[in-house]
């Protein structure tokens, strides 16, 4: 699909018809809010009975009957669906027109991908909650928007996409001897925001300050990674920008993003959010003909309280930790996230990342470092790593390079990797 059959497929009537939708909801009370929460689930789960031979098949051996599902309050008699249950009966789940289905596809960062199928009116809304969300902190459709988000790879350096007025830019070029190219591209193109995976943009503002290469973005929206304490701070300060960050999957069964006091909502109407322990279960309201309902995300949200009504429309979450792969274990079987608090404040400090090959074997702590990097710096880092794993699990430091840290198959950046065989 070309430039501009692309913008038109996310970009029409429809599209402003749901923006319109979407910003209404943004006027609703909370119980009205609510009352919409439960009319989109019933009318998702009567489709998918009627609809769908998967929930067909899946609700009957459950012994589960359109009756036994009144309101929300119904939901938890629902069973819940894995990744694998939906990879294995993908066809048995969509019921919508096979000419005018596109795929998707789930990155693969925990295993093989998942496809996916939307209809032209998911794209559409998806679009819409995105133009709504970016036009409320003043970024709007058609003004220069600057993307480092690894859509190219090392053989092409950068594209210019004339209709969307975007500046994709390859994430796997920038370095030192390429620097000085960007940054006379992106100044000339002035994009007013950028869209960017964290580490990325983290990445082309350290390049840049060590060259005293100034820019000025005043947005910045990220995603697909999360965004750790380090980069904002040091992007923020870089850029004078203010990060928007968004927080959703592949599957499109949750979207949360940041207010302008950085704390975390869920867009409204477009999923239901169950938060558990270790994982949240996910109902999506935008994509009925392929329906996930009670979908489990292997993320940690850790939200204040509030029962499943409450944290459907307003939860309070305090914090969005990722995937727990992204704990580190310890040997008494205890975890401990939040490791980026222990890069926060070193100034001199490029990008980190702690790979973790036992319980048994010490964390190996990758740096890459600026020239000034010196023993305060590092006693800083091994102070908080200390106090955050304690003494039992030792660690030791290596320098290297930004080539030098671990990347997933879809160039996405986790600060820390862990390994099943050791590091030889």
């Amino acid at each position: 699909m070309n430039d501009v059959l692309k913008y038109y497929s996310k970009n029409n009537l429809l599209t402003n018809r749901k923006l319109k939708e979407v910003a209404s909801l943004y006027e609703l009370d909370s119980k009205k809010l609510l009352e919409k929460y439960n009319d989109a689930f019933i009318a998702l789960v009567k489709s998918a009975m009627k609809h769908s031979a998967f929930y067909k098949k899946l609700y009957r051996e459950h012994g589960i009957g359109i009756r036994d599902i009144k309101d929300l309050s119904d939901i938890n008699k629902l069973p819940i669906l894995t990744k694998n249950d939906i990879k294995n009966h993908v066809d048995d789940i969509y019921h919508g027109s096979k000419i005018l289905k596109s795929v998707g596809y789930t990155s693969g960062t925990t295993g093989s991908p998942l496809t996916i199928f939307r209809s032209p009116l998911n794209v559409v809304t998806e679009q819409a909650y995105i133009r709504h969300y970016r036009s409320m902190h003043g970024y709007k459709l058609g003004q220069p928007l600057l993307a480092i988000r690894g859509m190219l790879d090392r053989n092409t350096t950068h594209k210019f996409n004339k209709k969307s007025n975007i500046l994709y830019i390859s994430s796997p070029n920038i370095n030192s001897g390429t620097i000085e190219f960007y940054y006379g591209l992106i100044k000339e193109f002035a994009p007013v925001a950028v869209e960017a995976f964290p580490s990325y943009l983290h990445h082309i503002c350290k390049e840049l300050e060590k060259k005293n290469l100034p820019l000025h973005i005043p947005n910045a929206f990220t995603s697909s990674e999360t965004l750790y304490g380090f980069q904002r701070e040091s992007i923020e300060a870089f850029l004078g920008a203010k990060i928007h960050d968004w927080y959703g999957n592949a599957e499109r069964t949750i979207l949360l993003a940041q207010n302008n006091q950085d704390n975390y909502y869920p867009l409204p109407l477009y999923s239901i959010n169950e938060f558990q322990h270790n994982a949240i279960i996910t109902t999506a309201l935008n994509n009925i003909q392929f329906p996930f309902i009670r979908y489990k995300v292997e993320d940690k949200i850790i939200v204040e309280g509030g029962d499943l009504l409450q944290n459907i429309v307003a939860p309070k979450i305090l914090s969005i930790e990722g995937r727990a792969s992204e704990t580190i274990d310890l040997k008494d079987g205890s975890i401990v996230g939040c490791i980026d608090h222990a890069f926060k404040g070193v100034s001199n400090l490029e990008a980190a990342q702690v790979h973790q090959y036992s319980v048994d074997k010490p964390l190996d702590v990758l740096l890459v470092v600026t020239p000034s990097f010196g023993e305060a710096d590092l006693s800083i880092i091994r102070t908080k790593m200390t106090n955050m794993v304690g003494k039992d699990m030792p660690f030791t430091f290596r320098y290297g390079t930004y080539e030098d840290l671990t990347f997933s198959g879809s160039n996405k950046f986790k600060l820390l990797v862990k390994h099943n065989k050791p590091r030889v």
